[in-house]
Protein backbone atom coordinates (compact mmCIF):
# COMPACT_ATOMS: atom_id res chain seq x y z
CA UNK A 1 0.00 0.00 0.00
CA UNK A 2 0.76 3.39 -0.59
CA UNK A 3 1.93 5.59 2.26
CA UNK A 4 0.40 8.98 2.09
CA UNK A 5 1.85 10.16 5.85
CA UNK A 6 4.10 8.47 8.09
CA UNK A 7 3.11 5.93 10.45
CA UNK A 8 1.95 6.83 14.27
CA UNK A 9 1.91 4.49 17.25
CA UNK A 10 -1.63 3.52 18.53
CA UNK A 11 -2.42 1.35 21.96
CA UNK A 12 -5.84 0.41 22.86
CA UNK A 13 -7.54 -2.66 24.57
CA UNK A 14 -8.47 -4.17 21.40
CA UNK A 15 -7.66 -3.67 18.08
CA UNK A 16 -11.07 -2.16 16.89
CA UNK A 17 -10.64 0.60 19.38
CA UNK A 18 -7.02 0.73 18.01
CA UNK A 19 -7.70 0.96 14.72
CA UNK A 20 -10.82 3.88 15.70
CA UNK A 21 -8.15 6.09 17.30
CA UNK A 22 -5.97 6.04 13.88
CA UNK A 23 -8.98 7.31 12.09
CA UNK A 24 -9.76 10.09 14.43
CA UNK A 25 -5.97 10.90 14.32
CA UNK A 26 -5.79 11.39 10.54
CA UNK A 27 -9.49 12.43 9.88
CA UNK A 28 -9.89 9.33 7.64
CA UNK A 29 -13.36 8.21 6.88
CA UNK A 30 -13.04 4.50 7.02
CA UNK A 31 -10.99 1.95 8.18
CA UNK A 32 -10.12 0.73 4.82
CA UNK A 33 -7.77 4.22 4.42
CA UNK A 34 -5.91 2.92 7.19
CA UNK A 35 -2.85 0.30 6.62
CA UNK A 36 -1.45 -0.92 10.25
CA UNK A 37 0.79 -3.33 11.69
CA UNK A 38 0.70 -5.18 14.88
CA UNK A 39 3.30 -4.69 16.92
CA UNK A 40 2.75 -5.86 20.19
CA UNK A 41 -0.39 -8.45 20.60
CA UNK A 42 -2.98 -7.88 23.69
CA UNK A 43 -2.97 -10.23 26.72
CA UNK A 44 -5.23 -10.33 29.32
CA UNK A 45 -2.72 -10.83 31.88
CA UNK A 46 -3.02 -13.45 35.32
CA UNK A 47 -5.24 -12.86 38.11
CA UNK A 48 -6.78 -9.60 38.49
CA UNK A 49 -5.43 -8.35 35.11
CA UNK A 50 -1.52 -8.56 36.01
CA UNK A 51 0.67 -8.41 33.30
CA UNK A 52 -1.93 -7.48 31.06
CA UNK A 53 -0.90 -5.76 27.95
CA UNK A 54 -2.72 -3.68 25.18
CA UNK A 55 -2.84 -4.15 21.72
CA UNK A 56 -0.15 -1.72 20.26
CA UNK A 57 -0.04 -0.62 16.23
CA UNK A 58 1.61 1.36 13.99
CA UNK A 59 -0.79 2.67 11.41
CA UNK A 60 -0.79 5.41 7.98
CA UNK A 61 -2.68 6.85 5.96
CA UNK A 62 -2.91 4.32 2.20
CA UNK A 63 -3.96 4.96 -1.38
CA UNK A 64 -7.42 4.63 -0.52
CA UNK A 65 -7.23 7.68 1.45
CA UNK A 66 -5.28 9.91 -1.03
CA UNK A 67 -7.87 8.98 -3.49
CA UNK A 68 -11.08 9.74 -1.43
CA UNK A 69 -9.90 12.86 -0.16
CA UNK A 70 -8.12 14.04 -3.77
CA UNK A 71 -12.00 13.19 -5.60
CA UNK A 72 -14.00 15.24 -2.42
CA UNK A 73 -11.71 17.85 -3.27
CA UNK A 74 -12.38 17.58 -7.23
CA UNK A 75 -15.93 17.32 -6.80
CA UNK A 76 -15.83 20.85 -5.12
CA UNK A 77 -14.60 22.28 -7.85
CA UNK A 78 -15.80 20.47 -10.43
CA UNK A 79 -19.58 21.51 -8.90
CA UNK A 80 -19.11 25.43 -10.20
CA UNK A 81 -18.30 23.69 -13.78
CA UNK A 82 -21.98 22.59 -13.99
CA UNK A 83 -20.98 19.38 -15.91
CA UNK A 84 -21.28 15.40 -15.10
CA UNK A 85 -18.20 14.74 -15.32
CA UNK A 86 -16.73 11.29 -13.58
CA UNK A 87 -13.18 11.17 -11.69
CA UNK A 88 -11.31 7.91 -11.74
CA UNK A 89 -8.09 7.91 -9.83
CA UNK A 90 -4.74 5.98 -10.14
CA UNK A 91 -1.82 6.14 -7.48
CA UNK A 92 1.31 4.19 -7.81
CA UNK A 93 4.72 5.14 -5.95
CA UNK A 94 4.60 8.85 -5.79
CA UNK A 95 2.63 9.57 -8.67
CA UNK A 96 -1.15 10.85 -8.55
CA UNK A 97 -3.03 10.04 -12.36
CA UNK A 98 -6.51 11.86 -12.16
CA UNK A 99 -8.66 11.04 -15.55
CA UNK A 100 -12.00 13.48 -15.63
CA UNK A 101 -14.99 11.25 -17.82
CA UNK A 102 -17.82 12.65 -19.61
CA UNK A 103 -19.70 14.57 -22.52
CA UNK A 104 -19.27 17.97 -22.37
CA UNK A 105 -15.49 18.85 -21.11
CA UNK A 106 -14.57 21.76 -23.10
CA UNK A 107 -14.93 24.23 -19.89
CA UNK A 108 -12.64 21.96 -18.02
CA UNK A 109 -10.03 21.94 -20.72
CA UNK A 110 -10.58 25.89 -21.52
CA UNK A 111 -9.19 27.40 -23.95
CA UNK A 112 -5.31 26.15 -25.16
CA UNK A 113 -5.44 23.81 -21.86
CA UNK A 114 -5.41 26.95 -19.35
CA UNK A 115 -8.21 25.45 -17.18
CA UNK A 116 -6.62 21.97 -17.36
CA UNK A 117 -3.24 23.35 -16.29
CA UNK A 118 -4.64 25.79 -13.01
CA UNK A 119 -6.26 23.10 -11.79
CA UNK A 120 -3.52 20.74 -11.94
CA UNK A 121 -1.59 23.43 -10.60
CA UNK A 122 -4.45 23.45 -7.37
CA UNK A 123 -4.63 19.60 -6.90
CA UNK A 124 -0.60 19.87 -6.48
CA UNK A 125 -0.82 22.43 -3.94
CA UNK A 126 -3.83 20.21 -2.31
CA UNK A 127 -2.32 16.56 -2.20
CA UNK A 128 1.49 18.31 -1.33
CA UNK A 129 0.27 19.96 1.45
CA UNK A 130 -1.90 17.09 2.75
CA UNK A 131 0.89 14.37 2.59
CA UNK A 132 4.24 14.35 3.83
CA UNK A 133 5.92 13.55 0.90
CA UNK A 134 6.10 15.17 -2.02
CA UNK A 135 3.51 13.78 -5.15
CA UNK A 136 3.41 14.20 -8.85
CA UNK A 137 0.10 14.76 -9.93
CA UNK A 138 -1.05 14.31 -13.20
CA UNK A 139 -4.57 15.19 -14.67
CA UNK A 140 -6.36 14.30 -17.73
CA UNK A 141 -9.59 15.05 -19.33
CA UNK A 142 -11.20 12.91 -21.58
CA UNK A 143 -7.65 11.86 -23.14
CA UNK A 144 -6.60 15.77 -23.43
CA UNK A 145 -3.07 14.82 -22.61
CA UNK A 146 -2.77 11.53 -25.18
CA UNK A 147 -3.95 13.78 -28.16
CA UNK A 148 -1.73 17.30 -27.39
CA UNK A 149 0.77 14.85 -27.50
CA UNK A 150 0.40 14.05 -31.15
CA UNK A 151 0.25 17.46 -31.78
CA UNK A 152 3.00 18.71 -30.01
CA UNK A 153 4.87 16.18 -31.73
CA UNK A 154 3.94 17.74 -34.78
CA UNK A 155 5.65 20.84 -33.88
CA UNK A 156 8.85 19.47 -32.44
CA UNK A 157 9.37 17.98 -35.67
CA UNK A 158 8.58 20.75 -38.31
CA UNK A 159 10.89 22.73 -35.64
CA UNK A 160 13.67 20.12 -35.73
CA UNK A 161 13.48 20.21 -39.23
CA UNK A 162 13.40 24.43 -39.22
CA UNK A 163 16.38 23.77 -37.27
CA UNK A 164 18.63 21.92 -39.49
CA UNK A 165 17.26 23.31 -42.25
CA UNK A 166 18.22 27.40 -41.34
CA UNK A 167 21.03 26.23 -39.26
CA UNK A 168 19.56 28.60 -36.67
CA UNK A 169 17.48 28.55 -33.22
CA UNK A 170 13.99 28.44 -33.29
CA UNK A 171 12.00 29.19 -29.95
CA UNK A 172 8.52 27.73 -29.66
CA UNK A 173 5.50 29.57 -28.17
CA UNK A 174 4.48 29.69 -24.51
CA UNK A 175 3.50 26.65 -23.27
CA UNK A 176 2.60 24.24 -19.65
CA UNK A 177 5.48 22.28 -17.71
CA UNK A 178 4.26 18.61 -19.04
CA UNK A 179 4.32 20.48 -22.72
CA UNK A 180 7.31 21.31 -22.50
CA UNK A 181 8.59 18.57 -21.20
CA UNK A 182 7.20 16.53 -23.97
CA UNK A 183 9.17 18.43 -26.96
CA UNK A 184 12.15 18.19 -24.71
CA UNK A 185 11.76 14.19 -24.71
CA UNK A 186 10.87 14.18 -28.58
CA UNK A 187 13.86 15.92 -29.45
CA UNK A 188 16.49 14.06 -27.45
CA UNK A 189 14.90 10.97 -28.86
CA UNK A 190 14.47 11.54 -32.23
CA UNK A 191 16.92 14.40 -33.09
CA UNK A 192 19.92 14.04 -31.29
CA UNK A 193 22.43 15.93 -32.68
CA UNK A 194 19.74 19.28 -31.64
CA UNK A 195 19.71 20.18 -28.09
CA UNK A 196 16.51 21.95 -26.56
CA UNK A 197 16.10 24.48 -23.74
CA UNK A 198 13.83 25.95 -21.84
CA UNK A 199 13.40 30.30 -20.82
CA UNK A 200 11.49 32.93 -19.43
CA UNK A 201 9.27 32.76 -16.71
CA UNK A 202 6.07 30.94 -16.03
CA UNK A 203 2.74 30.94 -17.66
CA UNK A 204 5.36 32.51 -20.81
CA UNK A 205 7.94 29.66 -20.32
CA UNK A 206 8.83 28.22 -23.61
CA UNK A 207 10.87 25.86 -25.99
CA UNK A 208 13.96 26.85 -27.62
CA UNK A 209 15.60 24.46 -30.08
CA UNK A 210 19.33 24.83 -31.20
CA UNK A 211 21.05 23.46 -34.03
CA UNK A 212 24.77 21.87 -31.64
CA UNK A 213 28.30 21.54 -32.39
CA UNK A 214 30.56 18.89 -30.88
CA UNK A 215 27.47 18.89 -28.11
CA UNK A 216 26.87 22.18 -27.59
CA UNK A 217 24.69 25.16 -28.60
CA UNK A 218 25.33 27.09 -32.51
Amino acid sequence: MLKVKQEKTFEADNLENALKKAVQEFEATSIEEITYTVVQEPSKGLFFGIGKKPIIIEAYPNEHYLSNKVKGFLSLILSYFDENVNVRIKCYNKNIIVYLEGDNLGKIIGKQGRNLAALQHLMMIFVNRMTDTKFEVKLDVGEYRRKRKKNLETIAEQAAEKVLKTNSKVELAPMFSFERRAIHEYIKKNYPKLITDSIGLEPYRKVVIYPSKNGTKV
